[in-house]
């Protein structure tokens, strides 16, 4: 119904064209959703990262005055001008005592050697005096400006720290004669950020963490080092023996995966760059929140979408009911007036049914008989037109003796022709008395009788015989079981034709009870999916016009009239076999042999 089948058609489009609305409002449902948190959460974190960087410069700047001012000290000046160091203990207290009311961690004065001569941990093991810092850039900065500061981990102490530093005895004419160092720790400050539960990094200029919320992520670096910094970090021993690892990679987006398996967690970063050697603060946002929001909008868009379907598909279900309600009365109604009508018409159908079903048997019989018959007959035809072209080469040749010895096989052949005809009348039936049958006599003659197609298909047929001749008797008679290896040789030709080099082998193997005829070739095989149906009746795998598909089922059953079995499969190196055993013939009831009728392949 072509308006049924347009209406159908709308309602598809429609309900593809909702499905398209839905999935696409929800995307931009979710979009909208997550760019709304990111924003937010960056707006968070541009007013955290302002609030840390003040802080952060209100600790640098508490004690970034005190090297310039205690560089102008008289006694400090005196202390490096004094040969004899009878000043430093005296020095050693006084930067004891700024130290503690100014919050520094560590003050020192070292000479223009970068030998520490005094200390405000003088007193202490891991105290100053007498080591050598003039790696450090605090103090050739200080001897060369004026003025330096440097973020390290101390060799001594091995605790981080601020170094700022000044120059002594600088004047405009005068080179400096020490430098003033002051170590301000920020370990403190670091703590304020973990107590607040906030992900919060400083970076030096070359992007390694040197103060983090996190203590795991200290001493880690953001990017790639190159070669030039990292020789620099070790001349300066900034950071000891750390390892350096990276804390992380970057995503295309620019957020940061904190992880060193790739599985870590995705954070936001936001940066503010600080005045003081290149910092950088970073405040990191989790990106698992954002997801969450956004998923929780998606599922309150989902959840109206699913409504307006179930309210959309009862109000669907709801006039269908109503439809089917007017239907049925109606079906009901039209079933009752064609009830009586259909119960005639199917009676007259199966009548006809069953007169057509006869006229197909008898014309399905009468099909098999003239099938059967016709290739029953072919196979001595097909002898004596290999005969009389046999002879009629010899006469040829003038050698009449020889021609009229193919003409006697002609004559042969055309009394077996009336012997097939018999033979044909009792194939539906078993067969009849069996007898000894000399086997490799009979393939012989069938050879003979198809050596003039061997030639033309430029095959040598060989023979493989495990006994003497004398011994292969197999219970059976002569007609079928010659019909046997006829069918056997002509399927195994069908199946060389065409080939470059073809190959056929016949061999009779001799067993205790039976004989076993194996005839393999190699041609193209049968395909396993065929094997089961090759011995049923009018099955062929050749083309149109080329078989029947009988000549297998026929000596199928010539196998089961002769009590024995019969098998195909395939060569593993290419083509097929066919292997028939032969119930043996008691050596009590075999007849001497005939001598064999055999004749110059050359000459034939």
């Amino acid at each position: 119904m072509p308006g049924a089948a347009a209406l159908n058609w709308q309602r598809r489009l429609l309900t593809l064209c909702l499905a398209g609305v839905a999935l696409a409002s929800l995307w931009w449902l979710w979009h909208w959703q997550y760019a709304q948190s990111e924003a937010e959460a960056r707006r968070h974190a541009d007013n955290r990262l302002s609030l840390y960087g003040s802080s952060l410069q209100g600790a640098l700047e508490r004690s970034s005055y005190l090297p310039g001012l205690l560089a102008h000290q008289a006694q400090i000046q005196a202390a490096l001008l004094d040969p004899t160091g009878s000043l430093v203990p005296q020095v050693n207290d006084f930067l004891a005592l700024v130290a503690e009311r100014s919050g520094a961690e560590v003050i020192f004065l070292l000479d223009a050697e970068g030998l520490t001569l005094a200390s405000s941990n003088h007193a202490e093991s891991d105290s100053f005096v007498g080591h050598d810092y003039r790696f450090r850039p605090y103090f050739y900065e200080a001897m060369t400006t004026g003025l330096g500061e440097f973020f390290a981990v101390g060799s001594t102490t091995g605790r981080p720290g601020y170094f700022v530093s000044a120059a002594v005895g600088l004047g405009d004419s005068e080179t400096p004669r020490g430098v003033l160092v002051a170590k301000v720790s920020l370990e403190a400050l670091q703590a304020d950020w973990r107590r607040a539960g906030e992900k919060v990094l400083l970076t030096d200029a070359n992007g390694v963490v040197i103060l983090s919320s996190r203590p795991e992520w200290r001493y880690r670096r953001l990017g790639e080092l190159t070669p030039q910094a990292r020789e620099e970090i070790r001349r300066q021993r900034q950071f000891v023996d750390a390892p350096l690892e990276p804390l992380g990679r970057r995503l295309r987006d620019g957020s940061l995966l904190a992880g060193e398996t790739g599985y870590g967690e995705r954070l936001i970063d936001s940066t503010l760059a600080l005045e003081t050697l290149g910092w950088t603060m970073h405040y990191l946002v989790p990106v698992r929140p954002l997801y969450i929001s956004a998923r929780n909008a998606l599922m309150a868009g989902m959840a109206v979408w699913l409504a307006l379907l179930l309210l959309s598909l009862w109000l669907r279900e709801r006039q269908k009911r109503q439809r089917l309600r007017d239907r049925e009365a109606a079906i009901i109604l039209e079933a009752n007036e064609r009830l009586e009508a259909r119960v005639v018409e199917r009676t007259r159908e199966l009548q006809e049914a069953q007169a057509e079903l006869v006229q197909a048997g008898k014309l399905a019989a009468l099909g098999t008989m003239a099938a059967g018959i016709a290739h029953e007959l072919n196979q001595p035809l097909s002898g004596i037109r290999t005969y009389a072209a046999n002879g009629q080469r010899l006469l040829g040749r003038g050698r009449p003796e020889a021609a009229n010895d193919n003409f006697q096989r002609i004559q042969a052949l055309c009394e077996r022709l009336g012997g097939l005809i018999r033979q044909l009348k009792l194939f539906a039936r078993k067969g009849g008395a069996r007898k000894p049958v000399d086997l490799v006599a009979r393939l012989d003659f069938v050879l003979e009788l198809l050596a003039e197609r061997c030639r033309e298909q430029g095959v040598q047929p060989r023979r493989r015989v495990s006994e003497t001749q004398a011994g292969l008797w197999v219970l059976g008679d002569e007609m079928r079981v010659e019909q046997l290896l006829t069918n056997l040789l002509r399927n195994a030709l069908d199946a060389l034709r065409g080939l470059p080099e073809p190959w056929l082998e016949v061999a009779i193997e001799a067993k205790p009870e039976r004989l076993v005829v194996t005839v393999a070739d190699n041609g193209a095989g049968i395909p396993e999916a065929l094997l089961e149906q090759l011995f049923d009746p009018f099955f062929t795998t050749k083309a149109v016009g080329d078989g029947l598909g009988l000549g297998l089922f026929i000596s199928y059953g010539i196998v089961q009239d002769l009590g024995g079995r019969i098998h195909a499969g395939n060569r593993l190196s290419g083509g097929a076999w066919f292997r028939v055993e032969l119930p043996r013939a008691p050596q009590t009831v075999r007849p001497e042999s005939p001598p064999a009728i055999r004749e110059n392949h050359d000459e034939s």
